[in-house]
């Protein structure tokens, strides 16, 4: 049996919840961490979830916790510099869509991902929708 993939969610508002509900059951990951400015978020969460940890600080999920995989579930004027950061730190980065707030912000991104071996996967719930598609 394959270790699991240790993983992080950063941003617990609108649409962490639901990621962090599908992280912690594929049976190869591991939720290990939630992370958001909001005590009273984490708060909630740990009442839901208590067996993940929960942490105010991104540098500690970043460097504090053994993680493989980090997914960004904040507002967009933060997915570049928390994904860029992530991707620095060598973990696996999940974007929650929209990538970033510019091409070039983008190609940055999936550059770094190609230099340091790193898979970088973007949200594409919506893609799949009967309406979209």
């Amino acid at each position: 049996m394959k270790n699991p993939i240790n993983v992080g969610v950063v941003g617990c508002g609108y649409w962490g919840p639901n990621l962090i509900r599908n992280f912690r059951q594929l049976p190869d990951c591991s939720l290990r961490l939630m992370c958001d400015t909001s005590e009273k978020r984490l708060t909630h969460l740990k009442a839901i979830y208590p067996e993940v940890g929960g942490h105010t600080d991104y540098d500690h999920l970043l460097n504090g916790t053994g993680l493989d995989a980090v997914v960004i579930a904040t507002p967009i004027r933060f997915h570049y510099a928390m994904a860029k950061a992530s991707m620095l730190a060598v973990k696996h980065t999940f974007i929650e869509k929209p990538m970033a707030r510019s091409v070039d912000e983008c190609e940055e991104l999936i550059q770094i991902a190609k230099q340091k071996g790193l898979v970088l996967m973007i949200g594409h719930t919506i893609r799949y929708s009967p309406a979209v598609r």
